[in-house]
């Protein structure tokens, strides 16, 4: 069986980490944002200043004047706010993929980490730990990125050919055979898309909690930085339940109730964000990067 290095180099889902990546998380956890550092990130990425212009300009952020340059939206949404809207759109290239093997559609997975990473740093900040909130934000958008890493391996499990129709019609197609785990990860490739995931992150260089917290997102007790792995923890299932079963507030309330009863963050905080992500999750990307978060 291959190592986990030979899987994320031969992997075709996992390029070169983005160039303007790490510069952006570093300016994103500095409490006191440089226009002088963080313009001159932006304006040499000619796909990232598009992508920014594009969502700046969109009806979800409804601004009052057409937006035709990165120092226009800067000043628009405040210097904190934007270092993140730029992290979050340096890594959508990455992330909005399909992934046959985990049966996940173009921007499902893009989606999901999209809200984990509202998620997790909603959490840290109800808890009284603002400082934690970027850090939190960037564990959550990056937790499943492993799943870039093992997908090509998963493919042959989930999916069998299926023939469809007769004679010069009959084509052929996949069935979708069963729910990926850890489990199954693990006994097709030998590791997990959490270890896969901090595996590829600490080649990038990532920071140690970030690694840290990717790596031990399913199991947190784990986790040497415990307060991030929970929070996106939590913020990974609430997604997964808040947005795909468009629940009632009481059925959200109860669902938090069972699973979270001994959750070091408070069941209230808990509950709003479900209740948040289960009515905008149409929006996410637009809650993930507003202003007023």
């Amino acid at each position: 069986m291959p190592s986990l290095q030979d899987l994320i180099a031969a992997s075709p889902r996992v390029g070169a980490r983005p160039e303007s990546v790490v510069s952006l998380m570093e300016i994103i956890d500095d409490p006191v944002v440089e226009v002088a550092k963080l313009l001159p990130i932006v304006e040499k990425d000619p796909v990232l200043t598009a992508g920014l212009l594009k969502l700046c300009n969109s009806p979800i952020y409804n601004f009052k004047r057409r937006i035709g340059s990165p120092r226009e939206a800067l000043v628009l949404v405040g210097n904190l706010t934007f270092a993140r809207m730029c992290f979050t759109l340096s890594m959508r290239p990455v992330l909005e993929r399909d992934l046959p093997g985990y049966q996940l559609g173009l921007d499902e997975l893009w989606r999901h980490c999209l809200g984990t990473a509202y998620g997790a740093a909603f959490l840290v900040k109800a808890s009284g730990h603002p400082e934690l909130r970027d850090r939190a934000f960037t564990a959550g958008l990056l937790h499943d990125i492993g799943k870039l890493v093992l997908d090509t391996d998963l493919q042959t499990v989930v999916c069998e050919p299926v023939l469809v129709g007769t004679g010069g019609s009959a084509r052929v197609r996949t069935q979708n055979r069963l729910r990926i785990t850890s489990d199954i990860e693990r006994r097709q490739t030998g590791f997990d898309h959490a270890e896969a995931g901090a595996a590829l992150l600490e080649g990038w260089n990532f920071p140690e909690d970030l690694v840290d917290a990717v790596r031990w997102h399913h199991d947190p007790t784990e986790a040497d930085h415990q307060r991030l792995a929970r929070a996106v923890h939590i913020a990974d299932q609430v997604v997964r339940f808040s947005t795909k079963l468009r629940s009632s507030s009481r059925m959200l309330e109860l669902w938090v109730e069972r699973r979270f009863q001994d959750s070091a963050y408070p069941l209230a905080s808990i509950v709003e964000l479900a209740e948040t992500l289960a009515l905008k999750h149409r929006n996410i990307l637009t809650l993930a990067t507003a202003p007023r978060f």
